[in-house]
């Protein structure tokens, strides 16, 4: 994070597994190279990000959301926190669900291109495919259903 250049900027640069009967680890590379990018955050992510960096003990990593010890936060702790945040009335709403809406929001305004970019993936197939919500579009039908008006 790079919340103090102008503008700010946070890079993708790695990503959390799990070594199976081991502890959680952070390669340095993420799950493909489109996924490693800098992405500028609107001004209301970038005050959440101070606000947390702020409250962190010790973030040797400087990850986004650390756990309480400045460490990797286990994704099932993650998971389990969000299920118990959302409840029953917002049990819709998931961490792609805020992709999803990122990506519509971004095709709409800028392109699948864009959101592509965004979400980091290699084309816009995959964007298009799982991210962007598009209406089907139907036939036009006007000549027929004009002869309602005859």
């Amino acid at each position: 994070m790079d919340l103090e250049s102008n503008p700010p900027r946070l890079t993708f640069s790695g990503t959390i597994i799990r070594i199976k009967g081991k502890a959680l680890i952070r390669p340095e590379w993420t799950k493909t190279d489109s996924g490693f990018r800098t992405v500028i955050p609107p001004q209301f992510v970038v005050d959440t990000l101070e606000r947390v960096k702020a409250q962190a003990v010790d973030n040797k990593w400087d990850l986004v959301f650390p756990n309480r010890d400045g460490g990797i936060w286990d994704p099932h702790n993650f998971n389990r926190l969000w299920r118990q945040a959302r409840g029953e009335k917002f049990a819709w709403v998931t961490p792609k669900t805020f992709r999803k809406t990122v990506a519509s929001l971004l095709a709409q305004e800028h392109g699948p291109r864009a959101a592509a970019q965004q979400l980091g993936h290699a084309s816009t197939a995959t964007t298009n495919r799982h991210y962007i919500d598009q209406p089907t579009q139907a036939p036009d039908f006007t000549t027929t259903l004009d002869k309602f008006v005859s």
